[in-house]
């Protein structure tokens, strides 16, 4: 069995990434952690650094919540990169460029609805690569339109039995605010829901939108708002609200639209940075609407993750304990982890993880509730990596 090698990067549990779970809050302390060693067997030696950060799951997304549970301790992370061997990567992982009209396109690598496709285009290659044995892989592929964006843009290209969305990322920034609406309708596209003042972290306020189309409707007006290109423009020193997007035809999570008072408009959704000028009047009256049509909300992490102690691997399931960060181990919650997923049972098999290792699950979805048939069932696990947890400067032993 071919084994993955793991590229030499910073892993980390990002700040934005999980939040508040202790009582006592503190600032994030950082420190560096060095490693020279194999990770498993046949694993060539590699660097392995982390950044340590309080231990922060989510508050709220768990069963039974965190408040209260866990101690003052540290999370230090292990790898964070990982190559894997042809037969172990996923569909869209395996094939990420497609040329269509003398255009190359790249897989955004998610998955798409079938009801967001429209009509076939044609057929197509699209090439993959593979790192442990620096050989090339081809395919057919059938390349559809997707609903509401432009094909010059974004694609859907079928891979085995899902539709990945593809998007040309040549830097060709649209004139105007106008042309960037023609290449994605974006009010169809895109919900404005969630926002903040200022940035997106733990400490800002954060804000649900009742509806967005009055937003839509001021943008539509400001067609003529002339791209920026500004590489030195920044939004910290200045006051502005920060809408969270997600859209499946974009390709994107979580990332930002900026609306600022002095008159702009920043977001990092079509894999380059574009900046409009809206105008201050345009600007103003989204702000104002967004404040008064909304209702304050908690924090919400980038992404859902676990923290705690591999007490059982089995070929179903891996079961993680979190007593390891309580106060009192007795308020440990254990989870049921689904290897149902080639994302995560590949750790598995591979050997990256194994019994007695403290490891982070990071997962899409939710966890069954503690009261439901598979209590505290995590059933979509998509990656999973070794931690070191510390009290100040002692180590917690596996």
């Amino acid at each position: 069995m071919k084994t993955p090698r793991i590229i030499n990067s910073v892993g980390h549990i990002d700040d934005d990434l999980i939040t508040g779970a202790t009582e006592k809050k503190k600032k994030a302390k950082f420190s560096l952690l060095l490693k020279l060693g194999s990770v498993a067997a046949c694993f060539a030696v590699i660097v392995i650094a982390g950044t340590a950060f309080l231990p922060s799951l989510l508050k709220g997304k768990e069963p039974q919540g965190t408040d209260g549970r866990y101690k003052d301790i540290y999370i230090h992370t292990s790898e964070s990169a990982i190559i894997w061997p042809w037969e172990y990567k996923t569909a869209f992982e395996k094939y990420t460029s497609l040329t269509m009209n003398d255009v190359e396109y790249n897989s955004k690598r998610n998955a798409v609805s079938e009801s967001l496709v429209g009509d076939k285009i044609g057929t197509y290659t699209v090439t993959g690569y593979d790192e442990t044995t620096d050989k090339k892989y081809t395919a057919d592929a059938e390349v559809y339109h997707l609903l509401n964006v432009t094909a010059d843009q974004f694609i859907a290209v079928k891979i085995e039995d899902d539709y990945c969305v593809f998007k040309n990322n040549e830097y060709n920034p649209p004139d105007t605010l106008g042309k960037l609406f023609e290449q994605a309708e974006l009010s169809k596209v895109v919900e404005l829901n969630r926002f903040s003042e200022n940035d997106s972290t733990p400490d800002s306020k954060h804000y649900l939108l009742n509806d967005d189309e009055y937003i839509w409707e001021v943008l539509s007006e400001c067609k003529e708002a002339p791209f920026v290109e500004d590489q030195n423009w920044y939004a910290g020193d200045r006051s502005y609200l920060s809408f969270t997007i997600t859209s499946e035809v974009l390709g994107v999570y979580k990332v930002a639209m900026y609306v600022t008072e002095d008159g702009y408009l920043w977001t990092n959704a079509f894999s380059w940075q574009y900046l409009f000028d809206i105008g201050e009047d345009a600007a103003g009256k989204i702000i104002t609407y967004a404040k008064e049509n909304s209702a304050e909300t908690d924090y919400e992490s980038y992404q859902n993750a676990i923290v705690g102690t591999i007490t059982e691997i089995t070929d179903e399931h891996i079961l993680v304990e979190d007593s390891v960060l309580c106060e009192n181990p007795e308020d440990g919650i254990t989870y049921r982890v689904l290897l149902n997923d080639l994302r995560i049972s590949r750790y598995v098999e591979h050997g990256i993880i194994e019994v007695g290792n403290n490891v982070q699950i990071t997962y899409e979805g939710e966890i069954y509730p503690s009261n439901a048939y598979y209590a505290n069932t995590i059933n979509s696990a998509v990656s999973a990596s070794k931690v070191i947890i510390s009290e100040g400067d002692v180590l917690i032993p596996e």
